[in-house]
């Protein structure tokens, strides 16, 4: 069973799995008890509940691994921490990009028509300008599709 964990806010989660013969376990006492699953886990997990039958060894274990697993978040967090940025950075760059795209095709229009000549279609583009401000935005309604006939990234 997977189980997610928000913190207050709901900035920040942790997942972590739970084996199903530990699940059950914790189902059938919760049922026995009168207790509902969510607030087993809430004192099992916040009080640092522990069965009496657990030994030392067992628990040095779980230490071990746990800090082994601390370890190898916070490598991967700061392996995630420059993508993140660079992205959020390439995302702007592009929103800026488009709104000043947006405005070269205005600009070319007004120019064909003072200049009386045919009108050009835009549309390829004008899709890859929604694409890019839907998250500059916030388009509830377009959650960032890309337009059918994108073919970069």
């Amino acid at each position: 069973m997977k189980v997610t964990v928000w913190a207050k806010g709901r900035w920040r989660k942790v997942h972590f799995n739970v084996p199903d013969e530990l699940w059950k376990r914790i189902e059938e006492t919760c049922r026995r008890n009168g207790f509902r699953t969510e607030e087993a886990l809430r004192i099992i997990l916040l009080d640092g509940y522990l069965d009496e039958e657990v030994d030392e060894e067992e628990l040095a274990r779980l230490e071990e691994e746990i800090k082994g697993l601390e370890e190898r978040l916070y490598e991967l967090e700061g392996h995630w921490s420059p993508l993140k940025f660079r992205t959020y950075y390439s995302a702007l760059d592009n929103q800026n990009l488009a709104i000043t795209l947006s405005g070269l095709i205005a600009e070319n229009r007004r120019l064909r028509k003072m200049l009386g000549l045919g009108e050009r279609d835009f549309s390829k583009v004008e899709g890859l300008i929604h694409y890019y401000l839907s998250y500059a935005f916030g388009n509830k309604n377009d959650h960032g599709r890309k337009p059918k006939d994108f073919k970069g990234s």
